[in-house]
């Protein structure tokens, strides 16, 4: 490792994408090889994750060379980079990531949804209308941060060229406020499911175990 790129934090981003992208690598090999092993044809929310992992790699290994690209953690007579084509790799770095985040956490969402459908059926109307309401939500969240993405400056070029005239919008305050409705629509994804759970035909123990199972990521 190069201790003049990673003498404080641009090494943490490097781990924390690192360990992600193996544990994500891992569960999803693992889920697929018990799916054959069992016989059992993927469904929809099978290929849904597939893709979605797809772009969570491409978001991942964004993520591992971002901090070299940014000189994050670096000596402050060499801590940004200084050069036209450094200062146009780190911005269109940045703009790829934030559209590879809006489509990756879409599809991973709607994997999740897809999911619920295929346990718990489509049955109960109210149940099915609400899940697609909020995949309805999802999908316009992802399509949104992703496009919008590429939409903060005008003309476009001047996203990885701030050389051209034009103008931007703040490109933190996007990345942050881009949280706020994947926050929400999170929290309805955790609660869905558990008035399906309640009406399962099994003990109370286990109904409790599967509750906390869900709620378990707020």
């Amino acid at each position: 490792m190069d201790e003049t790129r990673y003498v404080e934090g641009g090494y943490k981003v490097v781990i924390v994408a690192v360990v992600l992208l193996f544990m994500q690598s891992l569960l999803v090999t693992g889920r697929c090889y018990s799916r054959r092993m069992q016989k059992i044809m993927l469904e929809a929310d099978d290929y849904v994750l597939l893709l979605a992992t797809l772009f969570t790699s491409a978001l991942c290994a964004i993520a591992i060379t971002f901090p070299r690209i940014a000189r994050a953690g670096t000596r402050p007579d060499d801590a940004r980079p200084d050069t036209y084509g450094e200062r146009k790799l780190l911005q269109s770095s940045f703009i790829s990531w934030m559209a590879l985040y809006g489509a990756s956490v879409a599809l991973s969402k709607c994997a999740i949804l897809l999911l619920y459908v295929r346990v718990f059926t489509t049955s109960n109307r109210k149940f099915a209308f609400a899940v697609y309401a909020v995949g309805f939500f999802v999908v316009a969240t992802g399509v949104a941060t992703t496009v919008g993405s590429l939409l903060q400056c005008t003309p476009i070029a001047r996203n990885w060229d701030m050389t051209m005239q034009g103008r931007c919008i703040d490109k933190l305050d996007f990345a942050r406020y881009t949280a706020i409705p994947n926050v929400i629509s999170g929290f309805f994804m955790l609660l869905l499911p558990l008035p399906m759970v309640w009406r399962l035909n099994i003990t109370i123990q286990q109904k409790i175990a599967l509750t906390a199972t869900f709620l378990h990521g707020i």
